[in-house]
């Protein structure tokens, strides 16, 4: 071989390759990935995974935490941050199925999470995440099944905390938030469109409880009931079209609260010993004593058939 005059034995390599300008070639395939590893002679995938920007699938199968004891969120921050979760815009990984081998969060105040064959995805970073929890329909440690938490946390300031959806398997209750809003002013101050809900009223020197149902549709959007402490009644309103409540509360009656006379239209004892005969005196004559001077002295409502 030659090159610029000169000969080469055919088995001198060092000297072809420095000859031909080949050595920074051969340096440069040395450290090269192989195409047929697909991927698999990487020597640093999770800094790989950053660099591109790409989502990190973690694991299939992760024992999260190692055992069934409960943890805090924090806890669970802990070992997410241990495992890179925040190095990446997205992470994700799915717990063993193995109940021993996982841990139970249970400071959420909306259920418990069994993290066994749960999937687990963070979305951002370290100081501003949002983890998702999407657990199995069997659980262990009181954990809530078929069911999706979220906890987001873009810092103290910002009221971090966790919620659950609520779906075809885990649907919602009438009443799953309990009172709704603050105390209002008086047992009128429900409006016929607000949320439904359960609401406190203040009615002077006590306070009422106020369920409020609003469909906001058809001739009666909307219908409230208001109930009084140790029961002291229970009243009804319900609302017409798009023009709210124009009637006030009326009162269901009960075996302990019961109309009277005047509420359903009746005279009362005393009206009716005025007004009616309530007894006929048969068989002999009237005693003297009932005769006192001009007039009749007896009880009324008696029809006397004689006297002497």
């Amino acid at each position: 071989m030659l090159k610029a005059g000169k000969k080469y034995r055919s088995d001198d390599t060092e000297a072809i390759r420095k000859n031909l300008g080949l050595q920074e070639t051969v340096n440069q395939a040395s450290g090269a990935l192989q195409k047929n590893q697909n991927g698999a002679d990487i020597p640093g995938k999770d800094t790989f995974t950053k660099n591109i920007g790409a989502c990190r699938a973690y694991s299939p199968w992760l024992n999260i935490g190692g055992d069934s004891q409960v943890w805090t969120t924090a806890q669970f921050i802990s070992w997410l941050e241990s495992q890179g979760a925040f190095n990446h815009p997205y992470w994700m990984c799915k717990g063993s199925w193995a109940y021993a081998n996982n841990k139970v969060i249970t400071d959420t105040g909306c259920g418990n999470i069994c993290l066994a064959g749960a999937v687990v995805e963070v979305i951002g970073t370290r100081g501003a995440m949002t983890i998702r929890v999407t657990t199995p329909s069997t659980s262990s440690g009181g954990g809530i099944t078929n069911a999706q938490f979220t906890y987001i946390n873009h810092g103290d300031a910002y009221a971090p905390g966790w919620r659950r959806d609520y779906n075809t398997k885990n649907q919602q209750p009438a009443f799953a938030l309990g009172q709704t809003g603050s105390t209002v002013g008086n047992d009128k101050a429900v409006g016929w469109n607000w949320n439904s809900g359960v609401y406190n009223a203040n009615i002077g020197g006590a306070s009422t409880l106020i369920l409020h149902f609003n469909m906001n549709t058809g001739s009666c959007p909307a219908v409230q009931f208001r109930v009084n402490y140790r029961n002291g009644g229970i009243f009804y309103r319900s609302a017409r079209d798009g023009y709210g409540f124009e009637a006030d509360w009326s009162e269901f009656y009960t075996t302990t609260r019961k109309p009277s006379a005047g509420d359903v239209g009746a005279y009362t004892q005393a009206e009716c010993n005025s007004r009616f005969i309530t007894g006929i005196r048969l068989g002999g004559l009237s005693s003297v004593q009932t005769w006192n001077g001009p007039g009749w002295s007896d009880r009324s409502g008696y029809v006397v058939t004689g006297f002497s």
